[in-house]
């Protein structure tokens, strides 16, 4: 479980990260609303260093709120708030979630979730409360949609930043992105000194790749996102590089 002062000293370094995302994309221009999202993380996330994984899509729609107002997103008890949720991850093994339009979401018929529970059952029986998740993206469209390319470049130095203090903040053992080397190219390239990186392995699941990179000493493993595809043999490729790699 992790400390209350590091949960604190995150906050605290997310704020400004979020401030300046928020008012960039203001003064972009991108005056529809957005939805912010912010990491979330088990309440038995491992406090050890290099322990715990930590998951990345891309980016979510109709998350918690649409406000700009970055205190209000990071106020305990605010009703915009994003930051450190009670339920943050247990919400992902409910069966039905109702939501405030009188319609509901099945967190079972994801296939992203899915797959974070085939890895992540490998390793811990309360998988949720054990792993964290993320997305690449802060700020997407609130009705639906990746955000537009103008709206990524827009974000993508602060969410570069925000991304290299999650990592900070958790310390995991692997770091998986399900979401293709093309959006993750744009994360790991400045992580790298800005050179891309090599990777040191790669495991086929059916007709794709997972591909694994050490950056910082870090093992951070690229997939493809899950939709559509053979979640078991995903899973499986996920597992093995893992098994491979995060003591090398």
């Amino acid at each position: 479980m992790l400390e209350l002062a590091k949960i604190i000293q995150f906050k605290e370094c997310l704020l400004p990260l979020y401030a300046h995302m928020i008012q960039v994309v203001l003064d972009a221009g991108f005056n529809y609303d957005t939805a912010k999202f912010c990491m979330q993380w088990g309440k038995n996330f491992p406090a050890s260093e290099n322990e715990g994984i930590l998951f990345y899509g891309r980016a979510n729609n109709g998350w918690i709120t649409s406000s700009n107002d970055v205190n209000e997103l990071f106020t305990e008890g605010s009703e915009d708030c994003i930051f450190a949720l009670g339920n943050q991850m247990s919400w992902m093994e409910d069966d039905y979630i109702e939501n405030d339009n009188g319609g509901g979401y099945r967190p079972s018929r994801s296939a992203f979730i899915r797959t974070m529970r085939n890895v992540a059952s490998e390793y811990y029986d309360e998988w949720s409360s054990h792993v964290a998740w993320s997305n690449l993206y802060k700020i997407a469209p609130w009705k639906g949609g990746n955000p537009s390319d103008s709206l990524c470049y827009t974000e993508l130095d602060d969410c570069v930043k925000i991304m290299q203090a999650e990592i900070s903040f958790l310390s995991p053992c692997s770091v998986v992105m399900l979401t293709g080397w093309n959006w993750a190219k744009d994360f790991l390239i400045p992580m790298n000194g800005g050179q891309e990186p090599e990777y040191i392995d790669k495991e086929a699941w059916g007709d794709y790749w997972a591909w694994a990179y050490r950056i910082g000493g870090r093992l951070i493993i690229v997939s493809e996102h899950p939709q559509g595809k053979p979640e078991a043999a995903h899973a499986e490729a996920i597992v093995n590089l893992i098994e491979r790699n995060s003591n090398n």
